[in-house]
């Protein structure tokens, strides 16, 4: 048995090789240089051996087979030359094509995560058997990191299961489940995941091994994969604008990786094997340290921390049962995502018609299949007794954490926590789903305000990420554990704030929504202003996002956030003559846009005449409005520098990870931080001093003139 920390090569049984692989550091196995050195010295002692028919690779991690390189050492090299870069591709390369010529069948074992690099290395083996485990999911995510597989991923895996599935494969950066993987080909069994499942896994492997050697397929199968593709020009041009078009609508042309991946897909199908790798290497280079890459790589990062953060021992700390009180769309979201995770949940309205709708909406939302993508009955009888509906608040107090989701109305909610809080015991922590309220408000008259919190979710809850839990002025830090570990074991990320008007996020989202409707009042073109927006790279615009949000909401929030900040926060008129004549945003139908749903139910806006005459009446002459998207961005950047001066916030990462998650802040940008030292603390104050005029939403902070003056940045 050849033994080393990273790995172990033993023989369990006559003429099968066993490679173990087991990353000492982490949960996962991940192929850093080390364990690939290791992987290298065991294919040197296999080169020769004559007497084996077979190789199988295996991980030593219960928790899957391998979650790709080692991003660390990925971003330690990202300043290195051209050539170094396009070398540390080939040499991926040429040691995992070892395995698709050593004298024996090389199998991998898979069950579990296997993606990225660890992809890479099943496709070079000669077969590949799976679980039918849920987890089992093998793809190829470097498009998430602004790369595409640079260790022949491009080359082989085409070869293998078609041009056409992996294309869709690399350049979506879509995981794919066992059973799938075993449809198109990419493996030759799969097992089931009860019981002995490594016992499983290698009896399989064995099994294709000795069939293979009988056959001689896998000989065959060599020399046919290191051949081109057998492809005519007709089909590669449909296939390539079909997957063009399919590109274009998602990156809307911010990411080149899925572009570029699609390229060497095609042109390396014309190719044999070695040239395709080749190409991959040339083409993989200029992409890796490029902004987009280094954005997306700190995203990667800025998840890393908060996976560590408050709560993170969320097994031991969250709740079990949660109550929710408040049967609207908040409640019945944060109902579903909890019951859909396994969490008992009460949900309390006063309401009858509420609670009827809401019962049937939770259960539809928590069942819902996406591969039917309709609810599964199986699984609503499976949660239907883990749903109580009740029209008292106070049965709500036996849950280990209680959310509040009912009307913004101070004297309301205040009413409410305190009736909850009479009836529940000593474990129980409350919490405010409120996004305006300050939670040292809502604590008043609490017998116990450490024991509760805000714990704000994100509308639609079942898609936002975020959910920002705000600490009280007496809240406990036990009780802000609790609140962030209850998040997390619902797949959400928490992000931990101090009280303060607007929070985190709104108060961030205020200045450039705010920005927006001033320009429209110096005459700037809806459409200018919109386009400014997602040509940074925004979802959507900041008018699209009043409708989107609500108006009325939007007026809401506003006029707390200008009472707590008058000295920047502009007044327009705009929203409040909307929402006086009605125009409420999408919800009905009539906003800064007219909104109608199409065939399939999905909104449609247009623009509006009668807004236009709104503007035209509204409007001003000022001076030329300036660059739209610093006049966009530099405020919320401001503002977030006053959010860190106050300690709002700890952490410019706190910052980044919320809007990213919180409002799509262009994940390819890395974080509104992480852009501000793209651009430069000093060319950003030179950028301010422009728009002095325009008062103190644009003014520089003493941290801005500090990292300007010391040429510092906020990553360090």
């Amino acid at each position: 048995m050849a033994d080393t920390r990273f790995t172990t090569l033993d023989f369990p049984q006559p003429g099968i090789a066993r490679l173990s692989l087991h990353h000492p550091d982490h949960s996962l196995n991940i192929l850093s240089q080390a364990m690939l050195g290791e992987i290298a010295g065991h294919l040197d002692a296999l080169a020769d051996r004559t007497d084996l028919m077979g190789l199988v690779i295996v991980s030593g991690k219960p928790a899957g087979f391998i979650a790709g390189a080692d991003l660390k050492e990925f971003a330690a090299s990202i300043d290195e030359p051209a050539e170094v870069i396009r070398q540390f591709s080939r040499h991926g390369q040429l040691l995992l094509q070892r395995l698709s010529k050593l004298k024996m069948v090389t199998v991998v074992a898979i069950d579990g995560i296997c993606v990225g690099g660890g992809t890479e290395l099943s496709v070079w083996c000669d077969r590949r058997v799976v679980t039918d485990n849920p987890k089992t999911q093998i793809g190829f995510p470097e498009v998430k990191l602004g790369l595409f597989p640079g260790w022949g991923g491009t080359a082989r895996t085409p070869r293998i299961v078609g041009l056409a599935n992996a294309v869709e494969m690399v350049t979506s950066g879509k995981n794919v489940s066992g059973a799938e993987a075993f449809a198109m080909g990419l493996a030759d069994d799969i097992v089931s995941a009860s019981g002995d499942v490594a016992s499983k896994l290698m009896e399989a492997a064995v099994r294709v091994v000795m069939a293979d050697q009988a056959s001689g397929e896998y000989l065959a199968n060599r020399e046919k994969w290191a051949s081109e593709i057998p492809i005519n020009e007709a089909e590669l041009a449909f296939l390539g604008a079909t997957a063009l078009g399919v590109i274009q609508q998602e990156t809307k042309g911010h990411y080149p990786a899925p572009l570029v991946a699609l390229e060497v897909l095609l042109e390396g199908a014309l190719l044999d094997i070695d040239a395709a790798c080749e190409l991959e290497s040339e083409r993989f280079t200029p992409l890796f340290g490029s902004p987009v890459n280094r954005g997306l790589l700190n995203v990667f990062f800025l998840t890393d921390f908060n996976k560590d953060g408050i709560g993170s021992d969320k097994k031991q700390l969250a709740a079990n049962s949660v109550g929710v009180a408040g049967a609207g769309t908040m409640g019945q979201g944060i109902a579903a995502v909890s019951l859909r995770r396994g969490v008992r949940v009460s949900l309390a309205d006063n309401r009858a018609e509420a609670l009827l709708a809401a019962e049937k909406a939770v259960l539809s939302e928590a069942a819902f299949d996406r591969e039917t993508k309709s609810a599964s009955t199986d699984k609503v009888l499976e949660l239907t007794p883990e749903l109580d509906m009740t029209p008292h608040v106070t049965d709500l107090a036996a849950c280990d954490l209680v959310v509040e989701a009912v009307v913004e109305n101070l004297e309301i909610k205040q009413q409410l926590l305190q009736q909850i809080e009479a009836a529940a015991g000593d474990e129980t922590i409350l919490c405010s789903n409120t996004s305006t309220i300050p939670i040292s408000l809502l604590a008043k008259g609490l017998t116990h305000p450490e024991r509760f919190c805000g714990l704000h979710f994100f509308n639609p809850v079942r898609k936002m990420p975020l959910v920002e839990v705000i600490r009280g002025s007496e809240s406990s830090p036990a009780t802000i554990e609790r609140a962030a570990a209850f998040a997390r074991k619902l797949g959400k990320s928490p992000v931990v704030v101090n009280d303060g008007p607007g929070f985190l996020v709104n108060r961030l989202l205020l200045p450039y929504m705010n920005e927006a409707a001033v320009l429209l009042t110096e005459k700037v073109p809806l459409k200018a202003i919109e386009s400014a927006a997602k040509e940074f790279g925004m979802p959507m615009g900041p008018i699209e996002l009043h409708d989107v949000i609500g108006l009325d909401v939007c007026l809401h929030a506003g006029r707390v956030l200008r009472d707590a900040f008058s000295d920047r926060v502009i007044d327009t008129p705009m929203v409040d003559k909307l929402v006086s004549n009605d125009r409420l945003g999408q919800k009905n139908g009539r906003g800064f846009y007219d909104w109608q749903k199409d065939k399939k139910g999905r909104w449609k806006k247009q623009p509006s005449d009668v807004v236009s005459e709104f503007v035209a009446a509204l409007a001003t002459d000022t001076e030329p409005p300036g660059d739209l998207v610093d006049r966009l961005m530099l405020p919320m950047l401001v503002e977030a520098t006053r959010a860190l001066e106050e300690g709002i916030a700890a952490d410019v990462r706190d910052i980044d990870l919320a809007l990213i998650f919180g409002i799509g802040f262009p994940p390819f940008r890395g974080g509104l931080f992480f852009w501000a030292d793209t651009v430069g603390a000093a060319a950003i104050v030179e950028k301010l001093a422009h728009f002095h005029t325009l008062g103190k939403r644009y003014e520089v902070t003493k941290l801005l003139e500090q990292k300007a003056r010391d040429g510092s940045k906020f990553y360090e």
